[in-house]
């Protein structure tokens, strides 16, 4: 008969092995974004998705898309700091146009 695990480590190792703990991480990402960047520019910009490293944001005119690539320093460094574990090398804005909406909010992405 098998040792009984403790519920943490097993539950820890089945994420690591689904891969899930790298998406839980990423989707932490995409929902500190408003508080990251202020709600002015929450207002005009929401995190859609990290993928492969790039954090994809979703803007109303490409004014606030040149407004997020001059602040984009600024804000990767910040959710580096935030999540250090996290891959994140790049930063693109999609424009959408009006109507953006926040990750997790009801209805889907803008």
């Amino acid at each position: 008969m098998r040792p009984m695990e403790h519920i943490g480590r097993a539950l820890e190792r089945f994420l690591r092995g689904n891969e899930l703990e790298r998406r839980v991480a990423d989707y932490q990402v995409v929902a500190a974004w408003a508080d990251t960047v202020g709600p002015e520019l929450a207002g005009h910009a929401a995190a859609v998705e990290l993928r492969r490293g790039v954090l994809w944001v979703s803007v109303t005119s490409s004014v606030w898309s040149q407004h997020i690539a001059f602040l984009k320093p600024r804000i990767l460094e910040r959710l580096r700091q935030r999540f250090p574990d996290v891959n994140l090398a790049d930063l693109r804005c999609v424009v959408r146009g009006r109507g953006i909406r926040q990750q997790g909010d009801e209805g889907g992405h803008g």
